[in-house]
């Protein structure tokens, strides 16, 4: 049986991650699997009150990420995937720096992860991670252009963490899963149409 490549794109907040996912998706006609913020009934609370909805809010996440991979699971038994955002960047990036800021404390933290370690022998594995990287000031420049209203109130403190805990479980990772780690500080991948070739002929590459 053909086996289908299966392609995840990690980077911080900001740094373009749903872009590149959905020009990889165009351009090599793999079926994209978007994030999916929109459905959280916790994540309202949780802006209002973190410390008190922070578990809630990242186990609610992980529940439709755990699902979203499951069904994942399935389409590549007929098609090729990209990815927005893997499991791992979910549980050990944005969860992680909850329990780092105190939001999550360890009992939580420990139920959490034997959520994620129960399911994890039956999910699929990504063929390649992308891992998008850019200096802070040009994430931080991004997120102010792009205007999400619930992220202009993201203090760089807490992008910062993002990306430091990023690099931990990417090095941790990139043992035993190919990781290509491409700097996107100058490329612009929304309309140069050469960058846009660049880059989906370096992701290309790496699959080879």
């Amino acid at each position: 049986m053909k086996k289908h490549p299966y392609i995840a794109v990690t980077g911080t907040m900001g740094v373009g991650k749903s872009t590149a996912a959905a020009l990889l998706a165009t351009r090599l006609g793999y079926t994209l699997v978007s994030e999916n913020f929109g459905d959280n009934l916790f994540l309202a609370r949780f802006y209002k009150d973190m410390k008190r909805w922070a578990f809630h809010s990242q186990t609610f996440f992980l529940m439709e990420k755990i699902s979203q991979m499951m069904n994942t699971k399935k389409l590549l038994t007929t098609s090729s995937v990209i990815q927005d955002t893997p499991i791992e960047q979910d549980a050990y990036s944005y969860a992680r720096a909850h329990v780092e800021m105190g939001n999550i404390d360890e009992a939580e933290w420990e139920l959490y992860e034997k959520i994620l370690k129960t399911f994890a022998p039956v999910l699929p594995k990504p063929t390649l991670i992308v891992s998008l990287e850019a200096p802070m000031s040009v994430i931080a420049k991004r997120i102010e252009d792009r205007g999400r209203g619930f992220e202009k109130s993201v203090p760089l403190s807490y992008l910062k963490r993002l990306q430091h805990l990023n690099s931990v479980w990417i090095d941790v990772i990139d043992r035993h899963t190919k990781v290509i780690h491409i700097d996107t500080s100058h490329l612009d991948i929304v309309s140069n149409e050469r960058d846009q070739a660049s880059f989906v002929a370096r992701v290309t590459e790496a699959l080879s």
